[in-house]
């Protein structure tokens, strides 16, 4: 018989560190060395990002394109706030059939927030996200849902619900 594994093992295996600006626990996994096209930065990084229980990846945008993965345990449900003012929410996870997706692709400029379906206390999820060009602190903004929900009228009884 397999053992339940917890997100305690899953952060212990992973050497998964907090996420402070955004929640959740997160590590690095890779970062190109080829020169993006600016040459101030490399083509792409890769990490992995778990979300525990009630945490969440708290409203966000980043500069660059950036695609989701799911890896294992709960899906999440991601809201994403378009520039040109159209919203969509999407499940991460692989049930197929309840029309989940094991892939979500974020273009920059995009506010984006995610949280588990499922909020019990054990419950987790794995994902990795994949920034190209690679991830730089400076090209990441935080969100004010107060301020999305004004920004984006036909998301805000959804972003509210979310409470993400």
């Amino acid at each position: 018989m397999q053992k339940k594994i917890s997100y305690q093992d899953v952060i212990k295996t992973l050497k998964l560190e907090p996420l402070t600006i955004e929640g959740g626990s997160f590590r690095e996994t890779y970062r190109s060395q080829t020169p993006a096209q600016d040459a101030s930065r490399t083509c792409g990084t890769s990490i992995y990002y778990l979300l525990h229980a009630k945490n969440i990846s708290a409203w966000h945008r980043v500069e660059n394109d950036e695609i989701w993965l799911y890896h294992a345990g709960t899906p999440a449900v991601q809201l994403l706030l378009f520039p040109d003012g159209s919203w969509q929410e999407r499940v991460i996870g692989i049930n197929l059939s309840a029309g989940q997706t094991p892939q979500s692709l974020i273009p920059a400029g995009t506010w984006q927030a995610a949280t588990l379906l499922d909020q019990s206390p054990d419950s987790w999820g794995l994902f990795g996200a994949v920034v190209f060009p690679a991830f730089e602190y400076r090209d990441f903004t935080a969100g004010n849902s107060a301020e999305l929900c004004a920004a984006y009228p036909e998301a805000a009884e959804r972003i509210k619900q979310l409470k993400l």
